[in-house]
């Protein structure tokens, strides 16, 4: 069943659902706006402001304004274990509260960008499926990491969508997170790397769970009138909605037993593939153990009975014999007659035993590969 047309007419729905609450919400809070006075619109204004911390290097800035133009406010080197100076303590601590939002620049390798092509039923629930694949498309967990993500482009040929992924390890963000806590300080979100002014930029939304910290007062009640404006837009708009929802239900179980008989395959394939794996070590390890009792069923027919050994090595190339013979020059004559053994030599000068009165000897012999004996 093609779910892509569906699933792309009820996100365009909600999207053109959300642009027009924008619409209404820019047109509503300018009316409002100009019911105020001019000394309170200007401290609005201020309430409204973004603060946004940059790390790079050792190096941190903090920078005050809006969401078009900022201005630096101070600049420093972080101290021993990143942490941050008084000089710029106290600026954040003075300026946290004055914010609307707070935002946190990292340097691009303290995190991990990745293009990633999913499927395009999973469009409806992006971010669950990355949640659940992120061990898949990267070397860390969904609980390892906070990751933001958007949707570049739809090949409806090949069913497919892109996804561009950048996530950021809690062992590095966390932190970082406390010590800006501990200032009454709460990024809301995170970007890595430098602006580009060509494209949008992708942040990480810190209130995922487990994220330290929690919002300013004024990111709070700025929440609140959204929910009460989209509680509003809600009532108004619920019975189409509703339908779109009972929509999705539908097309999520008609998805069910197809996905699960899927599941249910790829478990069989696996266990095929590791009984296969298993079939061809036991083979191998088969033709390993006749080689070698080929060759140790050899060497006791061609030595003589005043030769035993002291060591017996093999590898998959040579063999190493030590030991003690009563002629121990006249091995090499002995093995060179060998069917799994050749160019044979001493690999030590021969020493006599006293006590045994006999000759200690060391031979490095090449094995002969299967299709070369004789």
């Amino acid at each position: 069943m093609d779910l892509s047309s569906p699933l792309t007419r009820l996100n365009a729905g909600a999207g053109s659902l959300k642009a027009q609450a924008g619409r209404f919400w820019d047109w509503w809070l300018g009316e409002l706006l100009g019911l105020v006075p001019e000394t309170w619109r200007q401290r609005l204004g201020q309430r409204g402001a973004l603060l946004l911390i940059e790390l790079d290097g050792s190096q941190c800035r903090l920078r005050f304004g809006g969401y078009g133009n900022t201005e630096v406010l101070a600049s420093a080197p972080l101290g021993i274990d990143d942490e941050l100076p008084e000089m710029l303590a106290a600026p954040l601590r003075h300026r946290a509260g004055k914010a609307a939002k707070v935002l946190l620049r990292l340097p691009a390798d303290c995190g991990l960008h990745k293009i990633v092509g999913l499927p395009a039923a999973a469009e409806a629930s992006l971010g669950n499926v990355l949640r659940f694949e992120m061990d898949r498309h990267t070397p860390f967990s969904s609980e390892q990491v906070y990751f933001g993500y958007r949707l570049l482009k739809r090949e409806t040929d090949q069913q497919r969508l892109l996804v561009e992924l950048q996530l950021v390890p809690r062992s590095y963000l966390d932190p970082l997170l406390q010590r800006l806590a501990a200032l009454e300080v709460h990024p809301a979100r995170v970007a890595l790397g430098e602006a580009n002014g060509d494209q949008p930029e992708l942040w990480i939304d810190l209130r995922q769970p487990g994220a330290p910290g929690a919002h300013s007062a004024w990111g709070n009640r700025r929440m609140l009138l959204w929910g009460l404006l989209l509680l509003g837009l809600a009532a108004l708009l619920l019975l189409p909605l509703q339908q779109r929802e009972y929509a999705a239900e539908r097309l999520q179980q008609e998805l069910a037993q197809p996905r699960a008989l899927a599941e249910r395959a790829a478990l069989v394939q696996q266990q095929l593939q590791q009984l296969e794996a298993g079939r061809d070590y036991l083979s191998q390890q088969q033709v390993r153990a006749s080689a070698m009792l080929e060759l140790l069923e050899e060497l006791t027919r061609l030595l003589p009975d005043h030769t035993w050994l002291t060591r017996f090595e093999v590898s998959q190339e040579r063999v190493r014999l030590e030991g003690e013979s009563a002629e121990a020059s006249s091995l090499i004559g002995l093995l060179e007659g060998s069917q799994h053994l050749h160019n044979v030599s001493f690999a030590s000068p021969i020493t006599s035993n006293p006590r045994t009165q006999r000759d200690r000897f060391s031979l490095l012999a090449e094995r002969r590969p299967s299709g070369e004996r004789p």
